[in-house]
């Protein structure tokens, strides 16, 4: 295996954990205390569905990095763009570090309290959970900013050993971001 493919897929990883660490600090930014009275007064209907779609589509875009390397459809083998082919990758490659390794455990770690919800909540409608109220998916702030952390590193230690250098997406605002947002509804609200 020559370092094109990985290097595809791995920009391809990236950019969807770009996404979910966007997703997160749009979130973040909209959705804390400094904000909740002026999103209530708002629009309380709109911002609480935002912030529902924004908690799922976490659910699914952090749970599609830990699906599996292949998925078989009928007859066809068919690759998926997880953190476990980018591993797969690097093995061959002889690429694999103890501490990529150890970030991935984590991260899988993560992974397994959301897949649940996702499975059970969001690409199926599971009536035992729904009936009987059961949470899946929850998780503790302190996790939250790990994952947050190991997703920097992992994405940071692989673009090295694949040759495209780190990328810090711990921020990501930009013109007309939440934050634009924030400051129109309050110049509404002080006007």
């Amino acid at each position: 295996m020559d370092t094109s493919k990985i290097q595809v897929d791995f920009k391809l990883i990236r950019e969807h954990c770009i996404v979910i660490r966007r997703d997160f600090n749009t979130y973040t930014t909209l959705f804390n205390n400094e904000n909740h009275e002026l999103l209530t007064t708002t629009a309380s209907t709109f911002f609480s569905d935002i912030a529902e779609i924004l908690q799922r589509d976490w659910i699914l875009q952090v749970s599609k990095l830990m699906d599996p390397a292949q998925t078989q459809r009928k007859k066809k083998i068919l690759e998926n763009l997880t953190v476990k082919l980018i591993n797969e990758q690097l093995d061959e490659l002889n690429l694999m570090t103890p501490k990529i390794n150890s970030l991935s455990q984590n991260l899988f770690t993560y992974g397994k309290k959301l897949t649940p919800a996702r499975n059970k909540r969001l690409a199926h409608y599971d009536r035992e959970h729904q009936v009987n109220d059961i949470v899946l998916g929850a998780t503790t702030e302190n996790e939250l900013h790990q994952f947050l952390s190991d997703i920097q590193e992992y994405c940071d230690l692989v673009g090295e050993a694949v040759d495209l250098g780190p990328s810090d997406f711990t921020s990501s605002g930009c013109a007309g971001d939440a934050l634009d947002l924030l400051k129109v509804l309050n110049r509404g609200k002080n006007a």
